[in-house]
């Protein structure tokens, strides 16, 4: 189970770390530039990016609650 967990866990790090690679040059605050978010193909990316995103963290949530539930009600 405990593999399972970091075999869950290792797309998220790698995103991670490729989101902190190719990070945009820090001249402001943020990820996304006011001006260029706007742009349609820019906009829809980043959208798509956090429904993937939360659809990961919820799938991540109820999968640990269970474990949780689990080991409580066997141990």
């Amino acid at each position: 189970m405990e593999w399972f967990t970091v075999l869950l866990n290792i797309p998220l790090i790698i995103y991670h770390i490729r989101r902190y690679i190719n990070r945009p040059v820090m001249s402001g605050p943020g990820l996304y530039d006011p001006t260029t978010i706007m742009n349609a193909d820019e906009l829809n990316r980043a959208q798509k990016e956090g429904w993937i995103k939360l659809a990961f963290y919820l799938i991540s949530f109820f999968y640990y609650l269970y474990c949780m539930i689990y080991t409580l009600v066997s141990g």
